[in-house]
């Protein structure tokens, strides 16, 4: 299928608004897209209104930020407004953060949709040449033989339900259920299946989560339409305990120190070591959850979709990368790309395993990081994938998703969604839509 471009497929919101209460900053930049050669003039502009109007007695602060590094700060009168210009002569980010500030210089707090006080800020991001960037490290020439073989380890331990417990609901039928895996979890999720399916009737979706400690969702919306859909936990954990129970795991267990190579945090545990990274049991549970579904009698043996944001992206994209029977997916703001990218001078994709120091002080990092960054996955992507981007995620940073989009193959069908003020929160759009579109194209066949 033809490749499709990032520029006709974009999403842009060249200038828009940030509503924090009664102040309000606005933004623009000077192309429609945001999105420029090396050279080009780049001009960012911000304007904080209060009930509409430009206040007298406040300021803008601003950062301008050429990838990780900040080039230029300063505050400027709200009545002046902000209007910045800049360029870079390599592809990378460039982006303005803003916050408003009072007349001595402190910075503004507002109630939020919560009723919580939070900082008026916001920012708007640009791009330079992004189809040019990829990660400064190569791949492990070993990268395949080492996925092999935990393809292996995983296939050394039996399938099978370890628990099937069933949920009531008048729509479809709900399982609570774990997966025997390789590794200390187990597959944990909720598998939702149409009532009174027939053997290969349902395309199957599977959903992964982003970063934190939480219970499996339930996908009952794609099982009532014909779907067999999984939803699993990042972690293999229970299902549908109280809110407590997952703030203590994460408290007292996933975002603690365990070793003397770890940071707080899972994401960093034992990373010094290909074998023994966290998220080594994470893909094989990804892994054993797609065999898991292919295995049913309800699947139709020819559509698999999956879908996931964040930590879920990564996860879409090791997934993608590993079983060739993946039909369609969508990758939104995706974690664990470009871990080398501090060798080029930019911000690495979450969550940031070594600095420039640490490469040099301890170079395993590096190496066990190379085996599970996204941009090697997506180069063996052969299904149509749709991305987003927010140029204002410095979670995971536009670059390194644009270094995992640039490594799919040629020929490949891959759509980006881009946003130059969305944060790591930015909507993915246009890729539900595409999912709803290619499932409801498979239904009416």
């Amino acid at each position: 299928m033809k490749n499709k471009t990032i520029f006709a497929l974009a999403m842009v919101f060249a200038a828009a608004s940030l509503i924090a209460g009664k102040l309000e900053f606005s933004y623009t930049v000077n192309k429609k897209d945001a999105i420029y050669k090396a050279g080009e003039k780049i001009i960012f502009t911000a304007d904080l209104k209060e009930d509409g109007k430009a206040p007298a007695d406040k300021a803008i602060r601003y950062r301008l930020y050429h990838d990780h590094k900040v080039v230029k700060r300063g505050d400027v009168p709200a009545s002046q407004g902000l209007k910045i210009e800049t360029s870079s002569d390599k592809p990378g980010w460039i982006h303005i953060q803003t916050w408003a500030v009072d007349s001595n210089k402190k910075f503004i707090k507002q109630s939020g949709k919560k009723g919580k006080a939070n900082v008026v800020t916001g920012g708007i991001g640009a791009m330079v040449e992004p189809e040019k960037l990829m990660p400064p490290m190569e791949e492990p020439a070993d990268f395949d033989e080492f996925w092999n073989k935990v393809k292996a380890e995983l296939a050394a331990v039996p399938m099978k339900e370890l628990e099937k417990v069933p949920v009531a609901d008048p729509k479809v039928q709900i399982f609570d259920i774990k997966i025997s895996c390789a590794g200390e979890k187990s597959v944990s999720g909720y598998l939702c299946l149409p009532k009174n399916a027939k053997p290969k009737s349902c395309p199957a979706i599977v959903s992964f989560h982003g970063a934190g400690v939480r219970s499996a969702g339930k996908l009952i919306h794609y099982a009532a339409k014909g779907l067999i859909a999984l939803d699993i936990n990042a972690h293999g954990i229970e299902n549908g305990k109280p809110a407590k129970f997952y703030d203590d795991l994460r408290k007292n267990y996933y975002y603690t120190t365990r070793n003397e190579f770890c940071k707080t945090r899972y994401a960093h545990w034992n990373k010094h070591d290909r074998d023994l990274y966290y998220f080594k049991g994470m893909y094989m549970r990804l892994m054993r959850a797609l065999e898991y579904v292919k295995s049913l009698p309800e699947w139709d043996g020819k559509h698999l979709i999956v879908i996931g944001g964040s930590q879920g992206g990564a996860q879409v994209l090791a997934a993608c990368g590993l079983d060739k029977d993946i039909t369609f997916a969508r990758c939104g703001v995706p974690a664990m790309c470009d871990h080398s990218g501090c060798l080029g001078n930019r911000r690495s994709g979450w969550p940031a395993l070594y600095t420039v120091n640490n490469f040099k002080k301890n170079p395993e990092y590096a190496k066990c990081a190379s085996y599970y960054d996204g941009a090697y996955f997506a180069k063996r992507i052969k299904c149509p994938i749709y991305f987003n981007t927010g140029f204002m995620d410095s979670v995971c940073p536009p670059s390194s998703v644009f270094a995992a989009y640039n490594s799919i193959p040629a020929g490949v069908e891959k759509h980006m969604q881009i946003c130059p003020t969305g944060s790591h929160g930015t909507p993915h759009t246009d890729g539900k839509k595409a999912v709803n579109d290619y499932i409801n194209s498979i239904l009416k066949k």
